[in-house]
């Protein structure tokens, strides 16, 4: 069974991003990233190899959660699932990926998850390029301050971000080919500044013979693992591991 509630997205930082996806990355994004299922098992696999338990209420809240690859894996392991997004696009296809478990949407602001959660959680997943999509450091560190208030004591949050902080591409190789079939090709551009990437996402799409051409530009900002991990341990977290897996930064830590 799966709840749905939403709310329209007043923070303006996120207008952007949120009209990217609406507008071109929405409707091609379970495409670009491959099978469905392949990203659904390396998420239950990462899941399973942290070996967190439900003590508690077994409520988890997945931020950013897109369509579902974290939600339905959490959900499997019998956690109560709130997943909240602003993209409805990928919403709908959570809904249609999980069938019959027990997940509840939430189109909103995660920067102002709080809103729509009125008791503490076991768990916090945010996770894929949720937080680099944020426009400034200070909705970011309001999220983690926000993330380790709503934890119970002994829960915990899973972070990852994509390694933007890291020197980026230079002349052609900025030009990042993602995924193409025989009448849609994505390609990304990316243009690296002190503090963030611009990212230009290039979709060409065939039909009827002709080829179209849309493109779509938004920040992304370069992150440090180890400032988030700062963040987490200034409010009461615990880092019990952090890790590299296929070009993302992970971060597991437990409220104290």
């Amino acid at each position: 069974m799966i709840y749905s509630i939403k709310i329209f997205l007043e923070h303006t930082n996120l207008n952007e991003v949120k009209n990217h996806y609406d507008n071109l990355l929405g409707s091609v994004y379970s495409w670009i990233l491959g099978d469905f299922k392949t990203a659904y098992k390396q998420n239950i696999e990462l899941l399973r190899s942290l070996d967190i338990p439900i003590t508690g209420n077994g409520i988890a809240i997945d931020l950013g959660a897109g369509p579902g690859s974290q939600s339905i894996p959490l959900a499997e392991l019998g956690f109560k699932v709130i997943a909240i997004d602003f993209c409805d696009i990928l919403l709908d296809e959570l809904q249609k990926n999980a069938g019959d478990l027990k997940i509840k949407t939430i189109c909103a602001d995660i920067t102002k998850f709080k809103d729509h959660i009125n008791k503490q959680v076991e768990l916090i997943v945010c996770m894929g390029d949720t937080l680099v999509h944020l426009s400034k450091k200070d909705d970011v560190e309001k999220i983690l301050i926000d993330a380790a208030s709503t934890l119970i004591s002994g829960g915990s949050i899973i972070i990852s971000i994509r390694d933007y902080h890291s020197p980026g591409p230079t002349g052609s190789n900025r030009f990042i080919p993602i995924r193409s079939s025989e009448n849609q090709i994505f390609t990304c551009f990316l243009e690296y500044e002190d503090d963030i990437v611009r990212v230009s996402d290039i979709l060409q799409t065939k039909k009827n013979n002709e080829w179209n051409f849309n493109v779509s530009s938004y920040n992304k900002l370069r992150l440090k693992k180890d400032w988030v991990s700062n963040v987490l341990v200034l409010n009461s977290m615990n880092i019990v591991n952090d890790f590299e897996r296929d070009g993302m930064l992970f971060v597991h830590a437990e409220k104290l």
